[in-house]
């Protein structure tokens, strides 16, 4: 039976239920669209709806619109996309979700699938109903509440491998990710695992394919947690969780219009993450509105012994609901820095996406805010930057904060030590280190392309050694060298936290802002499968010359002096501050770049194409110091209100019966 009759029989399993519940609701003026938590619950307290309705209205959007958005040949053997793929436009199917928490759906090593103490998505919402009836009370402030979880977190009842087609022995993990739990306890429904870039790198899986856009499906719905944000800005689901290691959050909230919430570093718990750094992973909400995203950042947020790093937010978290501070939410008396150096024009790409800010930036003094903004051709962080640097980083020659916040230090074991962490405490028969990963795993590949990932083979034989490009000084002859890695060394990300923390704090200190503001990105979503705006601005060459088995090599590296944030600014999540992404608008024109052919295939960016008018979302970030979620959310709750910039895609409309 195939997917597609499988989820038409589920389907059907639902429809009188469906129907009841889309009549209570059409009376009471319930619609799926666009609702919120709180619209679910006043629903379900007024009996005009129930979450096992809930869930099969979902059902039947996924039926409708999570099919493939890309063409390619499909390996017969596997049912897999290995190679080369092309984006479909206007293909109404974004291939959000990739497990569905449905019997005989969830694990490809249990056919049977008939373990009574794994209940699936109607039999949760069953279970709810039923106690709902006897008590009359909600089990927590997401009762019914259907959500996407990123194949990067483990849930025990359903297949977890961050999106690879890796034989384990038992595709479920043992237990729960923490913030799974918190999810489920506070009555979530887990409908589904969203797809991902496979080791939360990119916009493709091997056993996930690739996830598209909902405003555009030839266009990047956000990279690794591409699929939690597309399945919520399609309405397949309410929220979903998505996974930060750079801009994997924000990201997909701006390409999706969507409220993309990320803490503290140290109030989510990490425990259960199929991880992509030791350092810098925390786990992101995405909803359609603030209130709801802050909400489920309540649930999540807290100590938990399984992730020492959560012991630093005992006695910092807010005093009272994360999502309190979002009603009757107003900007009088806030002040605001305006970050110029993530608002330059580079190029025309940028323009669009930059006048929107601009737009942004009056908005929120129409609404009371004070800004303290430097000035187009200002920097907020320029004073701090001089004064710091020298005396806290001496080696740093970064003259900018965008070139600061995008630093890359020279770690050593980072992902092999967090990965082979992960599966030792999985303990799985069949996998237990990066070399089983690599050795019984399916990839899919393809050429290099200008600013996208890796292939993950790639990417897991990189875990275990360092590549390097030498050029013997004897004869000119290049040799491709790889170190392999030894001891952990992580040392230079928890000095980069720190400076960036520090000239943060001081910024705003000296003076006296409550947040920071700046777009979450000035390129909108990118083509799928192409090459994307190039990020170094200014390089200089270097060469080191060094003796292997005493043969003389010389290394040579172009090291950037200035550059763009290559998708988002990375000083949130380097500096593990607390940032909240909000829609701002729609692009009217975007800039896309020509494919130059380079060596073996490779993609490589050519000129800037002509404009084309597509409407495609936009975002700010506001961003704070540690542990000051309750003012970003008061912040961003009353930009929301008083702009109301988002708007659900136009392909994904209400299906027909649809309340």
């Amino acid at each position: 039976m195939t997917a597609r009759s499988i989820l038409r029989s589920l389907a059907a399993l639902v429809l009188g239920m469906v129907a009841l519940g889309a009549s209570a609701s059409a009376q009471s003026g319930f619609h799926l669209q666009e609702a919120t938590i709180a619209d679910v619950h006043r629903a379900i307290r007024a009996k005009e709806l129930t979450a096992t309705q809930l869930v099969g209205h979902y059902l039947k959007r996924i039926e409708a619109y999570n099919g493939r958005c890309v063409t390619g040949a499909v390996d017969a053997s596997t049912g897999y996309q290995l190679g080369d793929i092309t984006p479909i436009t206007n293909a109404k199917n974004v291939n959000a979700l990739i497990t569905l928490n449905l019997r005989g759906r969830r694990s490809k090593t249990d056919s049977a699938d008939n373990n009574p103490n794994m209940q699936d998505a109607l039999e949760q919402a069953r279970a709810l109903d039923e106690e709902f009836a006897r008590n009359g009370q909600l089990k927590g402030p997401l009762h019914g509440v259907p959500f996407a979880v990123k194949d990067q977190f483990d849930t025990f009842d359903m297949r977890t491998t961050s999106g690879a087609a890796a034989n384990y022995a038992n595709d479920r993990p043992p237990m729960d990710a923490e913030i799974v739990a918190r999810l489920r306890a506070a009555g979530a429904i887990i409908l589904a695992k969203s797809n991902l870039g496979e080791y939360a790198s990119g916009d493709r899986s091997t056993h996930g394919g690739t996830t598209c856009n909902p405003y555009d499906t030839a266009r990047s719905a956000g990279r690794s947690s591409g699929g939690s944000g597309a399945a919520v800005a399609a309405n397949l689901v309410m929220c979903a969780i998505g996974e930060e290691t750079g801009p994997s959050a924000r990201n997909p909230a701006a390409n999706g219009s969507l409220v993309g919430i990320v803490a503290t570093h140290s109030l989510v718990s990490r425990a259960g993450i199929i991880p992509a750094s030791l350092t810098r992973d925390r786990p992101g909400a995405l909803c359609r509105s603030v209130k709801d995203s802050a909400t489920v950042l309540g649930v999540l947020a807290g100590y938990d012994p399984r992730d020492p790093t959560t012991a630093d937010s005992m006695g910092r978290m807010a005093p009272q609901s994360y999502q309190s501070y979002a009603d009757n939410a107003d900007l009088r008396g806030l002040r605001i820095g305006v970050v110029r150096e993530f608002m330059q024009v580079f190029t025309k790409a940028d323009e669009d996406s930059v006048r929107i800010a601009e737009e942004a930036l009056k908005d929120l003094q129409k609404a009371g805010a004070t800004l303290i903004d430097p000035g187009p051709d200002g920097a907020l962080f320029k004073d701090a930057i001089a004064q710091i640097l020298p005396t806290l980083d001496a080696a740093a020659s970064a003259t900018n904060i965008r070139l600061l916040a995008e630093r890359e230090p020279r770690v050593t074991g980072e992902v092999l030590f967090v990965m082979n962490r992960y599966l030792r405490e999985r303990g799985d028969a069949n996998i237990a280190t990066v070399e089983d990963l690599i050795a019984k795993s399916i990839f899919f590949t393809h050429a290099p392309i200008d600013g996208v990932t890796l292939v993950p083979r790639t990417r897991l034989e990189d875990m275990l050694s360092t590549r390097q490009t030498l050029v013997k000084t004897s004869d000119g002859s290049v040799v491709q060298h790889r170190v392999p890695v030894g001891t952990l060394d992580v040392a230079g990300w928890h000095a980069l936290r720190t400076t960036l923390q520090m000239l943060v704090n001081k910024v705003m200190a000296d003076q006296r802002l409550d947040a920071l503001v700046y777009p979450t990105k000035t390129i909108p979503a990118p083509l799928l499968a192409n090459p994307v705006e190039p990020t170094n601005l200014k390089t200089v060459k270097e060469s080191t010359k060094f003796t292997v088995d005493g043969v003389e090599y010389q290394r040579s590296v172009e090291r950037a002096t200035d550059l763009r944030a290559p998708l988002t600014p990375r000083l949130s999540p380097n500096a593990g501050l607390p940032t909240i992404a909000v829609p701002a608008g729609f692009t009217r024109e975007v800039y896309d770049r020509a494919i130059a052919p380079g060596p073996s295939g490779a993609k490589q960016a050519g000129v800037l194409l002509p404009a084309k008018q597509i409407a495609l979302p936009v975002s700010i970030d506001f961003l704070g110091r540690a542990y000051s979620e309750p003012v970003l959310i008061r912040i961003a709750a009353a930009y929301e209100a008083a702009t109301r910039h988002r708007r659900p895609p136009k392909d994904f409309p209400p299906l027909q019966g649809e309340p």
